[in-house]
Order: structure tokens, then C-alpha cells, then sequence
């Protein structure tokens, strides 16, 4: 007996719970019986991973920017309490269950036990959601976003938007009511060799922070079903202003306790006093929070198409600053 599972298990956890555990130690300034704490494992165990060489963590199927791309999606979250310990399992589980649907973990176990190929092994994509298992509303809005995701990833300006904490892409079905009705991209689209890039396709119920705020501005226009999130700075607020965008600016309140919830709040009340419609809601950010512009419009590849021009805008601005 050979399960895809023995893969997940030898190779991906302990490379991504090294990675995870840096990024948290050295970015984020966690100590080692807090990030023990967080991982499920003995403090023993993240000092280990703190002295190991990260050139060695990646071991087949797997690639180390591979890796490193999915612990870096991973990390903001957890570090700014927005994962719960079911937030982060089923956040891994994802990861786990769209490697395994033709992904790295799918092409390393049919070269492990060959009898898979020779009998066209489909079983993973039996036994958990594939496109042809959901509805048709919901097959048409990943193959929106797919195509939105490939807009993005042909556009190398658009990296000069992705921010520290990487961005992501969502769109609701009509009438959404929670996160399992937003579909977006696992681990978020990161930078690699100079573009951006999805490391899985999208999924529903993989985005959390960022389906909360599109679920919100919904309340107040349920029109608005796509949003994704970019880097702000002046540069981009000059576009902005120059295309005539109709913005709203949330000044954070360091006295607010929830800091997520502040935001998700902000959205839905800007959006109504906008009259229904706003195309960006900004976070100017604060202690501990990255400046981010969320954009918003009716589907994946409008709103794509659009952040799109406005990479192009502001990488040719930022050249004609430096001549």
C-alpha cells in the first residue's frame, strides 16, 4: 500500500514547518516556544529547525522556491493571528489535496508506483472536489479566475504591485454567505523569476482575510464580487487619482483591537456611502500592517485586466522619475 499521503508526510510537512518556523523566528521576531506552539511540535524540535540549512530542506518532489513560496504565503497570516490551528490545517490540507490533483505529489507517486499510470489513476480527483463535481456558477468562476491568474502571471510590471505579504485574487458566487462560497488562490500568487506566479489553481474556501473583505463589501453592493489586494504607495495613488478611481481610506485607529476587523468594518460602511460602488478601498496600514489597495470589480479578469494597466502605468512612472 502506497498512498499519496507517505509523500505529504516525509517530504512537504517537515520542509514547510522548517521554512515556516524561520520566516516566524527571523521575520516576525517569534520565540521558539511560541512558534512550538503554533506548529504542534516540541520546542526541541524548532530549534532543530533553526540550525538546519534551508538548501537542504527541499527534497523530491518539491522544489526549494517551490517551498519557500507556499511557507511565505503562509506565514503573514499566522504570524498576524489570522490562521486558527483549523484555519492552518485546512490550509495545509489544501495545499496537500491540489498537489495531489495532478500537481508535484500526483507525478512523484505515479513514478513511485508505476501501476498507477498504466491504470489512469484519477483517484484523488474522486475523492475530493473537481470541477466536474461542482456546479456550473461555481466551474464558471474559477475558470474566471484562471483566466485572470494567466493575465497576471503574462504581465512582469505587475510585480512592482505584490506586497510584502503577497497578494491574492478572489471572486464570490451571487449571494455569497461565507468563505466557502469565495474562490481564490491557495498560497497566494508569489514572485518567481521576475513574474508572478500561482503555485495551484483556484480553489473555494481557501482565502480567508481577503474573501471577509470582499463578503463585506458585498453586504453593500452585492454587484461587486471580485477583489484582490496590491501593494500602496504614493506611485500607485497618483495612477489611481489620475484614472479618476473612486477610492475610500481607511487612517487606522491604534486604539482598535481587531485589526482585521476594523478594516472588514471600513469596507462595507465606505462602499455604502460611496453610493453603492467604490472601485478601491485603501489601508493605510499601522504598526505591524503593510499599506495595501484592495481593488474591487464585478469579475476576476475585469478587475485583472484593469490592476493590469495600472502595473504598466506605474512601472513607466517610476522609469520616467529615475531619468
Amino acid at each position: 500500500m502506497n498512498p499519496p499521503c507517505e509523500l505529504t508526510v516525509r517530504a512537504l510537512l517537515p520542509a514547510l514547518r522548517v521554512l515556516v518556523a524561520k520566516e516566524l523566528a527571523e521575520n516576525h521576531s517569534w520565540t521558539q516556544t511560541r512558534i512550538a506552539r503554533k506548529l504542534g511540535v516540541t520546542q526541541a524540535a524548532v530549534s532543530g529547525y533553526l540550525s538546519q540549512d534551508v538548501a537542504t530542506v527541499a527534497t523530491p518532489p518539491f522544489s526549494f522556491d517551490e517551498l519557500k513560496s507556499i511557507a511565505k504565503g503562509l506565514t503573514p497570516e499566522i504570524a498576524t493571528k489570522r490562521l486558527t490551528h483549523v484555519d492552518l490545517i485546512n490550509n495545509i490540507c489544501q495545499i496537500c489535496l491540489s498537489l495531489r490533483r495532478g500537481g508535484a505529489i500526483c507525478h512523484v507517486h505515479k513514478i513511485k508506483v508505476p501501476e498507477l499510470e498504466e491504470e489512469r489513476c484519477t483517484l484523488c480527483m474522486q475523492l475530493h472536489m473537481s470541477l466536474a463535481d461542482i456546479s456550473d456558477i461555481r466551474r464558471i468562476i474559477l475558470e474566471d479566475l484562471r483566466a485572470a491568474v494567466s493575465l497576471l502571471e503574462s504581465a512582469p510590471e505587475f510585480t512592482e504591485l505584490v506586497p510584502e505579504v503577497f497578494t491574492n485574487i478572489v471572486m464570490a458566487i451571487k449571494e455569497a454567505k461565507g468563505i466557502a462560497d469565495v474562490a481564490g488562490i491557495p498560497g497566494r500568487l508569489v514572485r518567481i523569476r521576475g513574474k508572478v506566479k500561482a503555485l495551484m489553481d483556484p480553489e473555494f474556501g481557501v482565502s480567508s482575510h481577503l474573501a471577509k473583505i470582499l463578503l463585506a463589501v458585498m453586504k453593500a453592493n452585492p454587484n461587486i464580487r471580485s477583489a484582490i489586494n496590491l501593494k500602496y504607495n504614493d506611485s500607485v495613488l497618483k495612477i489611481i487619482k489620475k484614472l479618476s478611481l473612486k477610492y475610500a481610506v481607511l487612517h487606522r485607529d491604534p486604539n482598535y483591537k481587531g485589526k482585521e476587523d476594523q478594516l472588514i468594518a471600513f469596507a462595507e460602511a465606505a462602499v455604502r456611502k460611496g453610493e453603492g460602488w467604490l472601485d478601491i478601498i485603501i489601508d493605510e496600514g499601522g504598526f505591524g500592517i503593510e499599506p495595501n489597495a484592495y481593488f474591487l470589480d464585478e469579475s476576476a479578469t475585469k478587475l485583472a485586466d484593469r490592476v493590469v494597466r495600472i502595473a504598466r502605468m506605474v512601472s513607466v512612472s517610476l522609469k520616467e522619475g529615475k531619468s
